[in-house]
């Protein structure tokens, strides 16, 4: 029978997952919502469109280059505090782009090298406070990711039009992101963690020389590349060769985006309790080879079938990805070196994607090239995933 004190156990224990999903809501919104109004921001700025073009390609440079250096942080300040300091960076970031266009562009860099180290260091705050239970924790965080990105995209304009500049419809984002941060200051009070030295230099790269550490990256770089191209050309691919309209295509790449979501509640604790994660790999790889097959052979037989294939796997992919880089490791250090090296090269991987596929577009005029290339990346994608889904560990000196 279940008393009042053990009720009240549950909540608490709880809590710290509640706070890490809050935070994971600020991680994709800021930057999600910079594309759907784009257009305002050329007018209301008076900037021509490639060059604002550029700050939806930063979020993932910045990504590669600032993952590294989390670890670091983390061995300095401590686990909870670095990712309060970086939330806090996240806030800063969102206030210095209402300083008109040089703000727009520093404040996309700031917030996104604070969200980059949120990114590689929630992991180990999960595999902190849950043990080798986080991979729920962990699903839970990566589905609030996905929420984020659709809510920043789905929302921008109609706060845009509420607010009357699309300047201030992005400050807006510092609303959750001072809730985050209230939240997490508080976890920090209960979990007064000790800053410890950060890991050795030798010790950092050992983990590029790691076969079980490669395999992760290597699959965890390709599925972003995959997801990141389609993000940004399924809707020319539908509209040019399905003959949808710019809206239906857009409405097909949402519905995509939010049947995939859900993947990341159910597919971590699960493949957690395999022995081995290939099976889990295979699963998420055939719904995206089935989707780029039917838009190579037959665009316009089915599309919302082809976007919602997609959706759903890499909506499967990206949160067995974080999982693999809890199963892999031995602890919560080696936790968030393996992140960072995952995220720092799979984000520039990632963002070597749209610019290929655009480009082959320009280049032969059509979308066959391009969707024949994320074949092949699909294929070094299932490759990769069934090496790092062995049930192995990284070594104990990476």
């Amino acid at each position: 029978m279940t008393t009042e004190s053990d009720r009240r156990a549950g909540v608490v224990a709880l809590l710290p997952a509640a706070v890490l999903v809050l935070a994971a809501l600020c991680l994709r919104g800021p930057f999600a919502a910079v594309g759907p109004v784009l257009d305002d921001l050329v007018d209301e700025l008076s900037l021509p469109t490639a060059s604002l073009a550029v700050v939806t390609s930063l979020p993932l440079i910045c990504f590669g280059l600032v993952a590294p250096f989390a670890p670091t942080l983390a061995g300095r300040l401590g686990l909870h505090r670095a990712v309060l300091a970086a939330v806090a960076v996240i806030l800063a970031g969102i206030a210095l782009r209402l300083a008109g266009a040089v703000g727009l562009f520093a404040g996309t860099v700031v917030l996104t090298g604070g969200i980059a180290v949120v990114n590689v260091l929630l992991p180990a705050v999960a595999r902190a406070e849950y043990g080798r239970r986080s991979a729920a924790v962990v699903g839970a965080t990566t589905g609030s990711m996905a929420l984020s990105a659709s809510l920043g995209a789905g929302l921008a304009q109609p706060l845009a039009d509420a607010t009357g500049s699309a300047l201030a419809g992005l400050a807006l984002w510092a609303l959750p992101v001072l809730a985050a941060l209230i939240a997490v200051a508080l976890l920090v009070r209960r979990r007064p963690d000790r800053a410890t030295p950060p890991p050795a230099p030798g010790r950092r790269t050992a983990i590029l020389r790691d076969r079980v550490a490669l395999s992760v990256m290597a699959f965890f770089g390709l599925q972003s590349l995959s997801f990141y191209a389609m993000l940004t050309w399924l809707p020319g691919v539908l509209e040019s060769d399905a003959g949808v309209s710019p809206v239906r295509a857009g409405v097909l790449l949402a519905v995509g985006a939010v049947i995939g979501a859900p993947l990341s509640l159910v597919v971590p604790p699960l493949a957690a309790r395999s022995h081995g994660q290939g099976g889990w790999v295979l699963a998420a790889c055939a719904p995206n080879a089935a989707a780029l097959v039917g838009l190579l052979v037959a665009p316009a037989a089915a599309p919302a079938l082809w976007a919602v294939l997609y959706g759903l796997g890499t909506g499967a992919a990206f949160p067995l990805a974080m999982t693999l880089v809890l199963l892999r490791s031995r602890d919560v250090a080696q936790t968030g070196r393996l992140s960072a090296a995952a995220q720092s090269v799979g984000y520039l991987v990632a963002a070597t994607g749209p610019f290929a596929v655009g480009l082959l577009h320009d280049v032969t005029d059509g979308w066959t090239a391009g969707l024949v290339l994320l074949l092949v990346v699909l294929a070094a994608q299932l490759a990769a995933g069934l090496a790092a889904g062995r049930p192995r560990l990284v070594r104990a000196d990476a």
